[in-house]
C-alpha cells in the first residue's frame, strides 16, 4: 500500500491500516518508494492511494477494497465489483475526500484527536469493574445496616410475612404464574433473618471480589442475583431509580466484563463490542429520560418549573434530604441558577448523543456528565446514584487518553476458557438478544416520556401491543431493564411530619429522624454514599399526605386509616372495612337510603385500597413506634420505661433560613394545623 507522506490525514489511516493488517501488508510512503523498489511504476501517489498485489494493481477507492479483500475482509471488494452504482459512489467520496484532505483531516483531528488508531477499552474495563465492585458494596452495605429496621422479622414491613401472603394469594386465586416470576428472590428458599444476612453476606462479598478483579463475570452475576433478591422484598424501600439502575449495570456488565479467573492490570482484554454499546446506550437512555421528562411532564395545576427556568427557586430545599451544602446552593443568584438550568439541559438532551460519536466526543461527553455528577454531590444527597453514574461514564474513556495518566501497564493475557468456543457463543448471542430488548424497550420508555403525563391526565391511555406489554413486564419483573426519569415534576413545598409521643407522665416526646430537618436548628447533613430509606420513603408520604388536606374526605378518612391500624395493631391479613368504622358510624350509616350508604362505603373501600397500597408501610412503621417488643425501634423511643398513651401526627411546612436575624437557624418552620391528629393508645 503507498500513500502520501507528506499528508497527516493520509498518515493517519496508513498508521490504522497497518495496525488491523497484522502484517499481511506492507505499508510505504511513495517517498521512498523508489528507495526500496527502484523498478515501482511511476504513478501519481500523490492523488490518489495504490494498492499492489501479486495479481493486480488498484488505485483510489478499488486499493481500499482491495486492501480489506487481503486481510480477510472480502465482502466490500464483492459489492464494489458487483453493483456498479456502488463503485461510482465509492470514487466519487473518494475523490471529493482526496481533494479536500486539509479539511477532512481537521475533522478527523476533532473527532478522534490526534491518533487514528482503532478505538481500545481495556484499560477502562479494568477501572470500570473495580468501581463498579466499589459501588455495590458500598449499596449492599447501606441497606445491610438498615435490613433489620426495614425487612427484618422484627421490621417495618416483614419479607417473610409479605412472601407467605404472596404464596397464599397465588394458590388461593389459583393463579397460572409461579412465585419466583411474582417475586424472584432466593429468600423464597429460607424466610429467616439469617438467611437474609447470608444474601446480604453473598452480595457484599461478591461486590469486593469484583472490585479486586477475582472472577469478575461471576462476581457481577452474584452480586445481581443478591440485589434483586433484596429489592424484589423491600418495597417500596428499594423502589428508587438507583436501585433499578444498579440492576440494569449489573445485568448488562456481565457482557462487558472479561471472562478470566483475575482480572489485573497485566491480564486485561479488550471488552466485547455488544456489551460496551450495551452501557454506552444506558448512559444515553438515563441522561435523556431524565431530560426529556422535565418538559412533558405537567403539575396538576399545568405549571412546568422546568421550562419557566423557576426549578432551582425550590429544589435544594425540596429535595429528599438536603445536605449543608444545599444551604449554600440556595443562596447562589438567580442568574447561576439560571446558568446552572441551562448546564442541566446541555447534559441531559445534547450530551449524550456525543456517545454516539467518534472518541473526542466520547471523551467530552464523559468529562462533561462526570462534572454533572460530582455538582449533583455536592448539592444533595443522593446515596449512591451518582457514583454509579459515573462509573457508568468510565466506560467511555479510550485507551489512548488513559495512557496519558500512567495507566499503560496492560498486557493481554490468557482469556479465561479460551479453548471452549461455545461459551464465546453463549456470552455473543446472549448479549445480541439483551441488546435487541434494550433499544426496543428504549424506543417504548421514551415514547411514553414524550407523552409526558398529559394523555393521562386527559384519560386518554394509549393501548399497548401484546408484545410491548410482554416487554414491560419482564421489565417489572426483572427490575433490569427501566425506566428512568428524576424530578418530573417539582416540588414547591417541604411538609414535613411531626410525630410526638405522649407518655404516662403527660410529657409530650417529639420523634427526631437521623437526617430529616425536625428541628429549626438541626444542620443537614452529609452522608453520601450512604441511603436512609426510612427517612426517604416519609419525604414521599408527607408529600402524599400535603395533597390530600384539600379534600375533607381524604383528609379524614387518611386520618382515621391511620389512627385504625395503629390502634388496633392491623395487618394486611385481619383488615376490613369494618375496622374503620366507628360504632357511631354504622348508626348513621343504618339511618341512610341504601344508594348513599352504598356510595359512600364504595368511596371509603377505594380510599382505603389506596392508602393500604401506598401508605401500608407508614402505618406499620408508627405501630412498630409504640410496640415495646420490638427492639430494632429503640432509637426512636425516648422513654422505655414509661407506658406510650397517645400518637399525635401533623405536619409542618420547612424553608431554608437566609435571615441574617436568626443566623443560628437553618430552617424557617410553620405548622399545618388542620393536619394534626391524635391517636389514643388506651
Amino acid at each position: 500500500m503507498v500513500w502520501d507522506g507528506d499528508c497527516s490525514f493520509c498518515r493517519s489511516f496508513a498508521e490504522r491500516f497497518e495496525a488491523s493488517s497484522n502484517d499481511v501488508v506492507e505499508f510505504i510512503p511513495y517517498q521512498s518508494l523508489n528507495k526500496k523498489y527502484p523498478n515501482a511504476p511511476k504513478l501519481d501517489y500523490e492523488k490518489s492511494v495504490v494498492f499492489f498485489s501479486s495479481t493486480s494493481v488498484t488505485i483510489g477507492a478499488e486499493a481500499i477494497f482491495s486492501f480489506f479483500n487481503v486481510i480477510g475482509k472480502k465482502w466490500p471488494k464483492k459489492l464494489y465489483e458487483n453493483s456498479k452504482l456502488i463503485s461510482k459512489l465509492s470514487e466519487f467520496f473518494y475523490g471529493c475526500i482526496a481533494k479536500n484532505r486539509k479539511l477532512f483531516g481537521f475533522f478527523s483531528r476533532m473527532l478522534f484527536g490526534d491518533n487514528f488508531m482503532p478505538d481500545s477499552y481495556k484499560i477502562s474495563s479494568w477501572i470500570f469493574g473495580r468501581m463498579l465492585g466499589l459501588v455495590g458494596a458500598a449499596a449492599f452495605l447501606s441497606f445491610w445496616v438498615q435490613a433489620e429496621l426495614i425487612i427484618s422479622s422484627n421490621g417495618i414491613l416483614p419479607f417473610a410475612e409479605n412472601l407467605t401472603q404472596i404464596e397464599s394469594f397465588i394458590i388461593k386465586s389459583d393463579l397460572d404464574t409461579s412465585k419466583w416470576l411474582a417475586k424472584p428472590t432466593l429468600l423464597w428458599l429460607y424466610k429467616s433473618d439469617l438467611w437474609l444476612n447470608m444474601v446480604l453476606l453473598v452480595g457484599f462479598i461478591s461486590s469486593l471480589s469484583l472490585a479486586i478483579g477475582l472472577v469478575p463475570h461471576l462476581s457481577i452475576l452474584l452480586s445481581w442475583v443478591s440485589y434483586l433478591s433484596i429489592a424484589s422484598v423491600s418495597e417500596p424501600f428499594l423502589n428508587f431509580q438507583w436501585d433499578a439502575l444498579l440492576l440494569e449495570v449489573y445485568l448488562i456488565s456481565i457482557f462487558f466484563v472479561p471472562w478470566r479467573v483475575f482480572h489485573n492490570k497485566n491480564n486485561i482484554e479488550s471488552p466485547s463490542t455488544i456489551g460496551r454499546w450495551l452501557l454506552w446506550l444506558l448512559i444515553m437512555k438515563l441522561m435523556l429520560q431524565s431530560g426529556i421528562v422535565k418538559f412533558t411532564f405537567f403539575d396538576v395545576d399545568g405549571s412546568n418549573a422546568w421550562r419557566d427556568l423557576t426549578a432551582l427557586e425550590y429544589h435544594f430545599w425540596t429535595q429528599p434530604i438536603p445536605s449543608w451544602l444545599s444551604y449554600y446552593f440556595d443562596m447562589l443568584p438567580m442568574v447561576i441558577d439560571k446558568i446552572a438550568l441551562f448546564f442541566t439541559y446541555v447534559c441531559e438532551l445534547i450530551i449524550p448523543f456525543f456517545i454516539l460519536l467518534p472518541r473526542k466526543m466520547r471523551r467530552i461527553a464523559a468529562i462533561l456528565l462526570i462534572l454533572f455528577q460530582f455538582l449533583i454531590i455536592l448539592s444533595g444527597n443522593y446515596g449512591f446514584f451518582n457514583l454509579l453514574t459515573i462509573t457508568l461514564c468510565i466506560s467511555l474513556f479510550d485507551d489512548q487518553y488513559l495512557r496519558k495518566f500512567n495507566f499503560d501497564l496492560v498486557t493481554d493475557g490468557k482469556p479465561f476458557l479460551k479453548s471452549h468456543i461455545i461459551f464465546k457463543k453463549i456470552k455473543r448471542g446472549l448479549s445480541f438478544l439483551v441488546l435487541i430488548l434494550f433499544v426496543y424497550s428504549f424506543f417504548i420508555f421514551l415514547g411514553k416520556d414524550l407523552e409526558g403525563n398529559r394523555l393521562l391526565s386527559a384519560g386518554l391511555n394509549k393501548k399497548v401491543s401484546v408484545l410491548e406489554q410482554k416487554i414491560l413486564d419482564f421489565s417489572q419483573t426483572s427490575r433490569s431493564i427501566n425506566s428512568y426519569g428524576l424530578f418530573r415534576v417539582m416540588t414547591k413545598t417541604r411538609p414535613e411530619f411531626k410525630i410526638e409521643l405522649q407518655y404516662e407522665d403527660s410529657l409530650w416526646v417529639p420523634i427526631d429522624f437521623n437526617y430529616k430537618p425536625n428541628r429549626i436548628k438541626k444542620r443537614p447533613a452529609f452522608f453520601f454514599p450512604h441511603m436512609p430509606r426510612v427517612d426517604w420513603q416519609i419525604w414521599f408520604e408527607a408529600l402524599y399526605y400535603e395533597n390530600l388536606l384539600s379534600d375533607p374526605f381524604l383528609l379524614s378518612s387518611y386520618q382515621n386509616f391511620l389512627s385504625t391500624m395503629v390502634s388496633k395493631d392491623l395487618k394486611l391479613s385481619n383488615i376490613s372495612i369494618d375496622e374503620f368504622l366507628s360504632v357511631k358510624a354504622k348508626k348513621i350509616l343504618k339511618t341512610l337510603p341504601p344508594a348513599e350508604r352504598n356510595s359512600y362505603l364504595n368511596r371509603l373501600s377505594s380510599s382505603l385500597n389506596s392508602y393500604l397500597g401506598h401508605s401500608y408501610w407508614f402505618a406499620m412503621f408508627l405501630s412498630d413506634l409504640i410496640d415495646k417488643e420490638s427492639t430494632v425501634f429503640h432509637n426512636y423511643r425516648i422513654k422505655d420505661n414509661l407506658e406510650i398513651i397517645k400518637m399525635k401526627v401533623s405536619l409542618s411546612l420547612f424553608t431554608f433560613n437566609h435571615d441574617s436575624k436568626n443566623s443560628s437557624n437553618w430552617w424557617v418552620k410553620k405548622d399545618i394545623e388542620k393536619s394534626a391528629f391524635t391517636i389514643e393508645l388506651r
